[in-house]
């Protein structure tokens, strides 16, 4: 199965469709995105479509392929032109975190820290304070506890 993400204004993603493959390939049989994109114009009357790879996130493919632009999107992702990938939306108050253009995520400019085991068996997490960050360039993450789950 072929898989296409459906663009809208700003190469928003609000869909992702399946396509059998039969309706990507020319006559002797070779896929082209093009054949793709004219089927889909022509059942659902868009015509702004880009493929995309089930089997790609974060720049790997999982069985060892080709990776395809990146990431498989979801819905409200990016595909962006430039690069010729799909990305997520940048975090929320996380404007010092840039785009890598190899995995199509969000990197933070200070690493994350790793949670020891006891830490992790705590519940505790790592947070961004982008304002931390702001203040001194060498911190921003904070350990805290999980939020209990709501009921």
């Amino acid at each position: 199965m072929a898989h296409f993400a459906k663009l809208e204004l700003d190469n928003i993603v609000t869909m992702v469709v399946t396509l059998d493959n039969i309706n990507c390939m020319t006559p002797g049989g070779i896929e082209k995105e093009e054949i793709g994109v004219e089927y889909l114009t022509r059942h659902h009357q868009h015509e702004n479509w880009k493929r995309c790879s089930y089997n790609t996130s974060a720049g790997v493919h999982r069985n060892g392929g080709t990776p395809f632009r990146a990431n498989c999107p979801g819905t409200g992702w990016y595909y962006n032109s430039e690069y010729d990938i799909f990305h997520p939306p940048k975090p929320e108050n996380c404007e010092s975190w840039t785009l890598n253009t190899t995995t199509g995520f969000w990197d933070p400019p200070i690493p994350q820290p790793e949670l020891t085991d006891q830490e992790v068996m705590d519940g505790r997490i790592y947070n961004w304070y982008e304002d931390l960050y702001q203040e001194d360039n060498t911190k921003g993450w904070k350990l805290e506890f999980r939020d209990p789950p709501t009921d």
